[in-house]
């Protein structure tokens, strides 16, 4: 028969009981409480009541005969009881449900300056005696709840006290980190959004550092106090396009080196743990000794990852010199491991240094296993030149093979580096094994046919080309030979299909080059020449409307001979081979390659010549074989552009500044042109109209949330109007700002020493 009335305001009664949410239960409940109070049961019958209105109309029931008195619950009252505690009070109900402490232990503090840190550990009891990666972690696995605690002032101080005592924090990086987290949206995008910021300072200072001419986002935060504070680790796969901005500091960085500008140091001081930044270290380190540096190493000590200690033990191996290539190697891993032996090997050539005779010969012995069967069934076989060209051919390129004798796969980077950037043309690159023995009599015709010497038609080159490539020369003007040894101002015509240069000048000068690095000189020259006849011909191709590939590859390559072959002379001398003209016992040293005897070391075969060719070292057997063929031109292109005449704003006050820009419009008028800069810029600019093929100059003043210095990428929203068509685009210009006044401290040389 007995009813329990309770006011429950705060949800916070669990046990059973009959709930009164709305005004339509409440007829039910009261013909149920009628009906209970008229039964004989013992069983007591709560009613719980959720809002003030509903016990309003429950309220007539006080005093009735078995109707116990009305039961309120009051969070602060019950948590006063069960604590045995006086709350203070900022501790409101509201707040005591939405921390749950009603369900959590909470240890009475010794004195009411200690109540704020008690309710701060029953929240949080995790908190202390923690170091700060599980610091991190446990923050991550609270949700919203650290928000609420934040928000209330005596909670948030014991909080910024805990970081201080506990976790070394300064109390500006305290107070800091609570503005920063109740900005976020979650830990998980707080902890991010930080570590991204703390590397990118880190790439900041190292750009500054050496003053690199790199533009880097905007600061969106406090450099001093992410500089105060221990860094939070990032995955690569986290950091967005921050990876690009390491690389490019790295070729930055490389360059400064290669120049004498920067010490080799200077490669640690940039380094991280992430995947892409340690594949490019191993890039460039391999076999280049001067940037294996101790600080390097240590640096790698220091970091976790597997892939960090796997290169920190190759790069001590490559201290004692560059890996032997595996007899058992495919052809790929072969190709692969030359792309470090020539960074080693070029390193070396320009220092003057001689070279294990071991690394080579293990090239050697693995090739004259492997040429007879793996090589000429793999895609780097020189066979594999004619069939690339007859497929373009087959497509109706107008095709343009410039053959450069004596041009090594060594020194293919210069080539690309002279050729990056043609308009209109896609540069792709690979190596191939040339036909051996490395000579020219050999090589030459082999590679522009796909036959060796002995199944090729008879006649002079430009018969024998005529004749292979027939089935693509439907007139007899469809094929053209040049050479470089005659005059030629040839174009490419309506008739032509093939276009085949013979470049004989770095091999005349071969001969006689006293050093590497002269012969190194000599490509650039010689590439320049090629260069302008490449850009003349893709315009002729362009006027006719025609597609075309240009094809550039070798004979051979060459050798830096490092002795003088002391043995007898077994025949007519060919560079660095024998012609043999009968059968001949062979010293050790030698290889039999038909009717050719092949030196197997660095040796050349007469007093003069430092550079060789005709034996087996792989600058000598592998060619570049690089082609640039034509594309559609590009799509898509706004007709609005922004260049900057200069790209160095002038500061006009506190976080602001002022820059020129220039509208270029191309092909559009357009109208209501709107220029704004994204966050954390804040900055406008309009232009009324602007008519096709036009310029404008506008002078943009624009301010930051924080302060901005050295090269920075601004990202310009663009919104106009043509044709009643409204369009909007986005650009990044790097924009130099003026140096800061502030100057680097002590925090901020502690803060670069964890990277």
């Amino acid at each position: 028969m007995p009813v329990q009335l309770i006011r429950d305001e705060f949800n916070i009664d669990n046990h059973d009981a009959v709930v009164v949410k709305m005004a339509g239960d409440v007829l039910p409940v009261m013909q149920q409480i009628d009906q209970h109070l008229k039964s004989k049961t013992d069983t007591l019958l709560r009613v719980r009541l959720s809002n003030q209105a509903l016990w309003q109309r429950f309220k007539h029931y006080e005093g009735y005969n078995g109707v116990l008195p009305t039961l309120q619950l009051i969070p602060r009252v019950i948590f006063a009881q069960k604590c045995n505690v006086n709350p203070h009070d900022w501790l409101s109900n509201e707040l005591i449900v939405k921390l749950g402490l009603l369900q959590k232990a909470f240890i009475a503090p010794n004195s009411e300056e200690q109540f704020a840190e008690s309710i701060l550990q029953a929240c949080l009891p995790e908190l202390p005696d923690i170091n700060y990666q599980n610091f991190i972690e446990i923050l991550s696995r609270q949700g919203m709840i650290l928000h609420v605690i934040l928000k209330i002032a005596p909670l948030k101080d014991a909080f910024c006290q805990y970081l201080i005592s506990a976790l070394g924090f300064e109390l500006k990086s305290a107070q800091w980190f609570v503005r920063e987290w109740l900005k976020a949206q979650s830990p998980a995008t707080f902890f991010k959004h930080f570590a991204y910021q703390q590397h990118l300072e880190h790439l900041r200072g190292v750009i500054s550092a050496h003053q690199l001419n790199l533009a880097l986002p905007p600061k969106t935060s406090d450099s001093a106090l992410l500089l105060a504070l221990p860094v939070i680790p990032l995955p690569e796969d986290q950091a967005n396009g921050l990876v690009d901005k390491y690389l490019l500091a790295l070729d930055a960085i490389d360059r400064k080196i290669h120049a004498d500008e920067a010490p080799p140091e200077t490669l640690a001081d940039w380094l991280i743990d992430w995947p892409s930044l340690l594949d490019a270290v191993q890039e460039r380190v391999t076999g280049r000794r001067e940037l294996l540096t101790p600080a390097l190493l240590t640096k790698l000590h220091t970091f976790s990852s597997g892939q960090a200690q796997i290169l920190s033990e190759a790069l001590q191996k490559c201290l004692d010199g560059y890996p032997l290539l595996d007899a058992s190697a495919t052809v790929d891993e072969a190709i692969n491991w030359s792309e470090g032996y020539f960074d080693y090997c070029r390193q070396a050539f320009l220092d003057k240094h001689n070279l294990d005779e071991a690394i080579n010969r293990s090239f050697t012995d693995w090739l004259l296993a492997a040429q007879s069967a793996r090589v000429p069934r793999s895609k780097h076989d020189w066979r594999q030149f004619s069939v690339k060209v007859k497929a373009y051919l087959q497509q109706g390129y107008v095709a343009v093979i410039i053959m450069v004798d004596a041009l090594s796969a060594m020194n293919q980077d210069k080539v690309v580096q002279m050729l990056q950037g043609m308009n209109g043309l896609v540069l792709h690159q690979e190596q191939l094994f040339a036909p051996l023995p490395t000579l020219t009599e050999v090589g030459k015709m082999a590679v522009l046919t796909g036959l060796p010497v002995n199944q090729q038609p008879p006649g002079n080159q430009e018969a024998i080309l005529r004749q292979v490539y027939q089935d693509y020369l439907p007139t007899p003007d469809s094929l053209k030979v040049l050479k470089s040894w005659s005059e030629n101002s040839e174009r490419i015509d309506e008739a032509t299909q093939l276009l085949v240069y013979f470049e004989n000048r770095l091999d005349e000068r071969l001969h006689d080059c006293p050093s590497f690095s002269k012969h190194r000189d000599d490509i650039q020259p010689i590439m320049s020449q090629i260069k302008r006849m490449l850009n003349r011909w893709e315009k002729d191709a362009a006027l006719l409307n025609k597609d075309i590939v240009f094809f550039i590859t070798a004979d051979h390559g060459m050798t830096v001979t490092q002795s003088i072959y002391q043995g007898q002379t077994l025949s007519e001398c060919k560079d660095r081979a024998f012609k043999l003209k009968g059968a001949t016992s062979l010293p050790d040293d030698f290889a039999l390659l038909g009717e050719y005897a092949v030196s197997k070391q660095r040796c050349r075969l007469t007093p003069k010549g430092l550079l060789a060719h005709g034996g087996l070292t792989p600058e000598e057997v592998l060619i570049p074989c690089i082609t640039l063929a034509s594309k559609p031109s590009q799509v898509g292109v706004t007709p609005l552009e922004i260049k900057l005449p200069d790209n160095q704003c002038v500061r006009v006050a506190d976080r602001q500044w002022q820059i020129e820009m220039q509208l270029i419009n191309h092909d559009k008028d357009l109208t209501t042109i709107e220029i704004s800069l994204a966050s954390p810029f804040s900055g406008k600019g309009n232009v009324d109209s602007l008519r096709a093929n036009k310029t404008q100059n506008l002078m943009l003043r624009f301010s930051s949330t924080q302060e901005q210095e050295g090269f920075t990428e601004i990202e310009v929203l663009l919104s106009y109007h043509y044709a009643g068509v409204h369009e909007q685009d986005h650009k990044l210009l790097t924009v130099k700002f003026p140096a800061s006044l502030l100057e680097k401290d002590a925090g901020t040389q502690s803060f670069e020493d964890m990277f």
